[in-house]
């Protein structure tokens, strides 16, 4: 689990950071957070999403708060929603995965709006964001794969 979160980190800070295109900078830590709060406990999920957030928010600037807020979040949601939803579906996680994704969105979006050296026009910076949380979605299968594979081969 450690190897493949360091591993997670680097493809984040190396590679998805300077894509291009603001909508294509997606998130992969968020996916992760989903696949950690649905197999370990409550308490060592929420300990390692504060780690990674706050590392991430680190590493990242501006926003502080921003990575550490939304996995807190995205760990409470997950552990409130496991007693009324089966997560072995890829369907049921790409679709919690992505609307954790469009409340970062927001959260980021409203954050930009108020951001003095805005560049985008607002509906411009809504569409990307938007796009942004769908392409996370549609990613998530990738980033949780690994993890539900591993299991089955510790067990």
């Amino acid at each position: 689990m450690t190897a493949y979160t360091f591993f997670l980190f680097l493809l984040q800070a190396q590679w998805v950071s300077r894509l291009p295109y603001p909508a294509l900078r997606i998130d992969l830590f968020l996916a992760l957070m989903f696949g950690v709060a649905v197999e370990w406990p409550p308490l060592m999920s929420l300990l390692y999403g504060c780690a990674w957030g706050f590392t991430l928010d680190v590493f990242s600037g501006k926003f502080w708060g921003f990575h550490l807020g939304s996995y807190i979040v995205a760990i409470c949601l997950v552990n409130v929603a496991m007693e009324k939803l089966e997560f072995q579906n890829p369907l049921y996680q790409m679709s919690f995965v992505g609307l954790c994704a469009l409340g970062q969105s927001v959260a980021l979006g409203l954050y930009l709006m108020f951001e003095p050296a805005g560049a985008l026009s607002v509906v411009s910076l809504w569409m990307n964001l938007a796009v942004r949380a769908l392409i996370m979605m549609l990613c998530s299968p990738l980033v949780l794969y690994p993890l539900w594979y591993a299991k089955k081969e510790w067990k």
